[in-house]
């Protein structure tokens, strides 16, 4: 009788259904049934691995891999068994070696359905390569008809389970799946939808951010779903779900997003109130680089209607606010204070981090009266023209620029997607010494081609964000059309936080000097304005 060889067994199952099922025990029960035929071997360990994609997970984050790597480097096993060589893993880049690993550490890597896999010769690592890939090239397939399994439920509107957005509830849609369990559907909640709307206004109209309004809904003591009090997750969670403007979204491991058609039953907010509230976060995003050049108030907290819009003529920081306080000591000693003032501050002469040599503090009174004097005239102007006639050119304009360059840039990317192709064909006759390109040289290629894909689509994503930002102004210059007729007693009776939400839907900056104010309007209305509005509208005062 020969040496007797120890044997190893590997079992992994990728899904909770097979672990569910009877995937780990048939595995075992086949390796078993080999290691008792083949004669001199001995089981000697079972590694099983529940519930681990061998598609997407590298084996370096693969605990039972890594397991089984340091006990073949202590000589625990002679023999690494496995139903077939795609529970070792699916990844055409890395498994294939996973396995030479193994074998040139003298284990024999064996498979009760493919038998046994040598690295000898050039056509073992050419086999032992090819096998990996056709596997890694079926879970890709599996991956993409789930993928669009998925992708098709939710263009048709289709729940497909999991947790109940705030604002929801489900019901029977009376459906049954194919085992016969009753499919659910959502419908909106009478009172959690309200709440809903109210968080989306709060956004809009008055410019709070998600802080802002947990500690307003615990104040009221608006109920949550399970948690105690709200928080800011919670509402940052709602405020960018789709699902409120009736959008159903699957998120895909990897790509972009994919989007139902609007549901009707199921909005709760206006397509146009919740793509308002998204540009009105990303203005105000602390990771926006072009947050301080935005014209959105980063917050509408405070009285002081320019804060968020208002520079400093003289080195273009941002005014904040500041109080001064009169105050006497009266006869008996007593300090009386009177005349609390609020004022506009350079906040680049107060941090020195300007050689700012222009006026420190200006009064609120004096810069508001003035800028909503100026605001009059633009309004004025405004209502001299056809206004629709003009937007209408100009959602045209902006449409056929923009779309233009999407236009170019697609057909560049799909281009580039066919040249990636055909550099793919390449490899497997590169391996095999048949091709005009060496692997190195291939590789190298592909890796450029995937660069410049990568470079293309965020280049294209940049054109559709930009596109989005300038039919959001013209949204809000609609808006604006309508309220024409009314702004004077909608802003007078409007709270602060809503007088500077509407301020900034028409200014883009107020710089404030000694001198004079320069107001700019934004440029949609600046352009629809044309020659009425004169460049530079300065108003000429000493502010003190």
């Amino acid at each position: 009788m020969g040496q007797i060889k120890r044997v190893a067994a590997l079992y992994r199952v990728s899904t909770k259904g097979q672990m569910d099922g009877n995937d780990i025990p048939m595995q075992q029960r086949a390796c078993r049934k080999m290691v008792e035929k083949q004669e001199g071997w001995k089981l000697v360990k079972e590694y099983t691995e529940k519930g681990v994609s061998g598609f997407k997970v590298p084996a370096s984050k693969r605990d039972v891999i890594q397991k089984a790597k340091e006990d073949a480097e202590n000589g625990l096993f002679d023999v690494l068994l496995v139903f077939m060589f795609d529970r070792l893993g699916r990844k055409d880049d890395e498994t294939p070696f996973v396995l030479e690993w193994f074998v040139n550490k003298g284990v024999e890597m064996w498979s009760v359905i493919e038998g046994q896999q040598k690295i000898e010769a050039y056509t073992d690592r050419m086999v032992n390569y090819l096998r990996f890939w056709q596997s890694s090239d079926e879970s890709r397939k599996t991956s993409e008809r789930v993928n669009e399994k998925h992708i098709q439920m939710v263009e048709d509107g289709i729940f497909r389970g999991g947790g109940i957005p705030y604002g929801y509830k489900s019901v029977d849609s009376g459906n049954v799946n194919k085992k016969g369990k009753a499919l659910q559907k959502l419908c909106k909640h009478e009172e959690e939808s309200k709440i809903v709307q109210e968080i989306f206004r709060l956004v809009l109209e008055e410019g709070y951010g998600q802080l802002r309004i947990a500690k307003l809904l615990n104040e009221k003591n608006v109920p949550t779903r399970k948690a105690k009090q709200w928080g800011a997750p919670t509402v940052n969670v709602i405020l960018k779900n789709p699902i409120y403007k009736g959008v159903m979204r699957y998120r895909k491991e990897k790509g972009d997003d994919i989007f139902s058609k609007p549901i009707p039953e199921l909005m709760i907010v206006s397509e146009e109130d919740w793509n308002s509230v998204q540009d009105i976060r990303d203005k105000k995003n602390p990771k926006n680089p072009k947050r301080n050049e935005n014209s959105i108030p980063i917050s509408t907290k405070g009285s002081l209607l320019l804060t968020g819009i208002a520079r400093c003529g003289c080195c273009n920081s941002r005014l904040t606010t500041t109080t001064f306080v009169n105050k006497y000591k009266a006869a008996n000693g007593e300090i009386v204070r009177y005349n609390q003032n609020k004022s506009y501050r350079c906040s680049g002469k107060l941090q020195g981090k300007t050689d700012c040599n222009g006026q420190a503090t200006f009064s609120s009174k004096k810069v508001e009266r003035q800028v909503l004097e100026r605001v009059d005239v633009y309004l004025s102007q405004l209502r001299t023209i056809d206004f629709q006639s003009e937007i209408e050119s100009l959602k045209k304009k902006v449409s056929n620029e923009e779309e233009e360059k999407i236009k170019t840039m697609q057909n560049l990317l799909e281009e580039n997607y066919e040249e990636l192709v055909t550099l793919n064909a390449e490899v497997p006759k590169s391996i095999m010494g048949k091709s005009a390109f060496k692997p190195e040289m291939l590789n190298g290629l592909i890796e450029k081609k995937e660069n410049e894909i990568q470079k293309t689509t965020e280049d294209i994503k940049g054109i559709e964000q930009l596109l989005s930002s300038k039919k959001m102004e013209i949204s809000e210059m609609e808006a604006l059309k309508d309220d024409l007729p009314v702004w004077g007693e909608i802003f007078t009776n409007a709270s602060t936080e809503k007088k500077k939400m509407m301020l900034s839907t028409l200014l883009e900056v107020v710089y404030i000097s000694k001198d004079k104010i320069l107001v700019e309007i934004k440029g949609g209305i600046k352009e629809l304005l044309g020659h009425l509005y004169r460049e530079s509208k300065d108003i000429k005062s000493s502010l003190i």
